[in-house]
């Protein structure tokens, strides 16, 4: 998602919003299980007969997301990573009675070609909301990250070349999100008859003037 946020004297308000409710995380996860994890338990085992059944193929990619996940996160903050695991997970062994496992190390410039398909579709859904609003990246006083995803080196330097440099990485994009809402939350006023049918009775009340 991306929203056009204008800040006037305080007041923060959304002018627009654009997104793919089918588009995030998970989709950078499920590319790594196919392009990396599922091709490197093909070339150690035998497992193509066990790929051809669809539902034991997509047990293996459900055990296989959590460890594309850990690596996606890690290769965010470092440049390489190591996985190894026995996947005890899975219910069945390969075609040669071998138990699959997986020992892969990967640099993160080998999610580049991985990633940025999925990452365009995003900064595509971002040109799409200023285009219509009649504004190009360098109108923006500032652009904020939100999401996990977001911090992968890939993603910034994508949209700081086809957006703007004004980004702001001062605030943690997996809390941001919060902070905005408890923000919001403080610049709203509750009537006292309002407050008064949500006291829970039950408990003494303080009220600190």
């Amino acid at each position: 998602d991306a929203a056009l946020v204008k800040a006037e004297e305080g007041i923060l308000t959304v002018k627009d919003t654009h997104g793919d409710q089918w588009l995030g995380g998970k989709d950078l996860d499920l590319a790594l299980v196919d392009k990396i994890f599922l091709p490197h338990l093909q070339s150690k085992f035998r497992i193509n007969r066990i790929l051809s059944d669809p539902s034991k193929k997509e047990k293996i990619r459900n055990v296989l997301k959590e460890f594309a996940e850990e690596l996606k996160i890690n290769l965010s903050f470092q440049p390489q990573y190591s996985v190894l695991s026995n996947l005890g997970d899975l219910p069945f062994e390969d075609e040669n009675g071998e138990e699959p496992e997986i020992d892969i190390t990967l640099f993160a410039t080998e999610l580049e070609p991985i990633f940025e398909p999925i990452f365009q579709k995003a900064i595509d859904i971002t040109k799409e909301l200023l285009h219509r609003n009649n504004l190009k990246g360098s109108d923006l006083d500032t652009l904020i990250l939100v999401g996990g995803p977001t911090l992968s080196p890939i993603f910034r330097k994508m949209i700081s070349e086809q957006i703007t440099q004004k980004i702001d990485t001062s605030m943690d994009p997996m809390t941001i999100v919060a902070k905005g809402a408890a923000l919001f939350a403080s610049t709203l006023s509750v009537s006292e008859d309002v407050i008064n049918a949500n006291r829970d009775r039950s408990k003494i009340q303080l009220e600190l003037k």
